[in-house]
């Protein structure tokens, strides 16, 4: 995956002014109240580890609090979830957090040098929940993968490898099962959005993220 940082609230990419930085971090930190406890003890910890280790690079591309909330509201009673595009580990670990029946598929096309660090920060019993594998999702899902409840799409932001993706591991998805899109309204990955109107679905917008529910 080869994609650009994104604006960081917490990163070295963000140039915001200082007033706007400000605001952004009041909306988070509401945002942020608003997790499982679990959830939020996990988030805090995992960005005091990201700065004090100067890694700049999870801190830039780990899903916000407000992505977080809107993310586990969607999910709301999934218990079989898979995500493509793992990165640090930070979603899925939330994802896991927030309901301790729930299992996590997560592939990428590589393991990201610091996800070790951050897996480290919860249980044994959460991280037995968490199935991490090495998988391009252009493959499509693993044929032992069980039917899904819900479909994170984090991966290379690029147009075709979106709608491929999304296509292939789309029917794996149990009829009113919710698949979302992250970064769809950030104007560095124009692929998203252009994926999504490919695609034709009709679903909506929200923090960011396009969510669908399958028929």
């Amino acid at each position: 995956m080869s994609t650009p940082p994104r604006a960081s609230l917490f990163g070295a990419h963000d140039t915001r002014s200082a007033p706007a930085r400000l605001a952004g971090l009041a909306r988070q930190a509401l945002a942020l109240g608003r997790l499982p406890p679990a959830a939020i003890a996990f988030y805090v910890r995992a960005l005091w580890l990201g700065r004090r280790s100067g890694d700049t690079v999870s801190l830039a591309i780990a899903a916000r609090p407000r992505e977080l909330t809107e993310l586990l509201r969607a999910a709301r009673a999934a218990v079989t979830v898979a995500e493509v595009g793992t990165g640090t580990g930070w979603t899925a670990i939330v994802l896991a957090l927030a309901q301790g029946d729930r299992r996590i598929y997560s592939f990428d096309v590589s393991e990201h040098e610091q996800r070790a660090r951050y897996l480290q920060l919860v249980s044994g019993q959460v991280r037995a929940r968490l199935h991490l594998a090495i998988r391009d999702g252009r493959e499509g899902p693993p044929p032992d993968l069980p039917q899904l409840d819900f479909l994170f799409i984090d991966s290379s932001h690029e147009l075709e490898e979106t709608v491929t993706t999304f296509r292939l591991w789309s029917e794996r998805l149990r009829p009113g099962a919710t698949a979302v899109f992250h970064d769809y309204d950030d104007v560095q990955y124009p692929g998203i959005a252009q994926a999504v109107a490919e695609l034709g679905l009709d679903g909506e917008e929200r923090a960011g993220m396009y969510l669908w529910r399958k028929r």
